[in-house]
């Protein structure tokens, strides 16, 4: 089943003449074609913001890391817990394609990002806090399809950067609890059929999520995870350059998943399949032209690697969902 908003300006535009509609479809394009590659770049930092924040109770953590306390006893007064508590700095640079099939708005690119952030770990209490500043560079071809009409393309490309605190604790059972929250703002400039725009979008997402880990064997676990997510897109008005002034749009989502990965780990790599239970509430505030679209439920399918040694880390994956695939990864030093 899909979501979206009701068209609700139609009805009045197909009273009043054709030529009404297609003039609106035209002055709306641009709007809808900048709210989904938006949407596109906050949902690659959210997934990736998410991941950073468990990695150093679940490991696969950041490429580059600085550890600047070392976790260790150097025989101070009994009490004193600060030679258990280590803070580090990390960057982790990314990459990830996009390819969304859901008509009538389809999507293909890919979202380049770098995330940096800043942690403390207590080993005592098993608490991580930290912060992250994530930049991303976006460049998507959007593609409005709609029958009976020819496909309208769009060049949208874009440079944002998120700032994310998080919080996680494990608790006495050994599961996992994490919070995130991020802000942001997405400068984006979009070309469609020699009209061209410089939107500016804000973002926002807030995450809560529960794990935890089943060992099989010596070398191999399940992973669990269930969490409850909120995303926000929002493009301020904006004037195309031959002058249309394109009302201010939003969207929101809101997901409910669930769903186990298998690892199995080895000397230098470890492969791992998934597979996640999705549910999303979606909706849009612009009022004319083509609205995207989300599937209310779906199953996510993902597959990859982690591989590492002494200096070199890195993840490949490959995850697909119905209308969506999508390729990450990610490779480095550390020292």
């Amino acid at each position: 089943m899909l979501t979206t908003t009701p068209k609700k300006n139609w009805t009045i535009l197909i009273a009043s003449a054709p030529f009404a509609l297609a003039q609106s479809l035209a002055f709306a394009a641009d709007d809808n074609n900048a709210v989904v590659a938006a949407k596109s770049a906050t949902a690659a930092t959210t997934q990736l913001v998410n991941s950073f924040s468990t990695a150093s109770f679940w490991g696969g953590g950041p490429l580059l890391s600085f550890r600047l306390g070392e976790i260790a006893s150097r025989g101070q007064a009994a009490g004193d817990d600060s030679d258990f508590e280590s803070t580090s700095f990390s960057v982790t640079p990314t990459v990830a394609t996009i390819n969304n099939r859901i008509e009538p708005i389809l999507l293909d690119g890919r979202v380049s990002l770098v995330i940096m952030g800043v942690e403390k770990f207590d080993e005592i209490d098993l608490i991580a806090k930290g912060i992250t500043l994530t930049l991303d560079q976006t460049s998507v071809t959007s593609t409005q399809r709609v029958a009976g009409v020819a496909d309208a393309l769009a060049e949208v490309t874009g440079s944002g950067y998120t700032i994310a605190p998080y919080y996680v604790m494990q608790l006495e059972s050994g599961r996992l609890v994490d919070f995130n929250v991020g802000l942001g703002k997405n400068n984006l400039q979009t070309a469609s059929a020699g009209v061209r725009a410089a939107p500016a979008s804000d973002r926002a997402f807030l995450s809560v999520g529960t794990s935890a880990v089943t060992p099989l064997a010596k070398n191999s676990y399940v992973q669990y995870k269930a969490a409850l997510g909120y995303t926000y897109d929002g493009v301020d008005e904006y004037t195309q350059s031959d002058g249309t002034v394109i009302n201010r749009s939003s969207t929101q989502l809101t997901q409910v998943t669930a769903g186990a990965n298998y690892t199995l780990r080895f000397d230098s790599f470890a492969p791992f399949a998934g597979l996640t239970l999705v549910h999303n509430s979606f909706s849009t505030s612009s009022s004319a032209g083509v609205q995207p679209r989300e599937y209310s439920s779906t199953v996510l399918l993902k597959m990859g690697v982690n591989f590492s040694n002494e200096s070199f880390y890195g993840t490949l994956s490959v995850q697909g969902e119905r209308g969506k695939t999508s390729v990450q990864a990610y490779a480095g030093l550390r020292f």
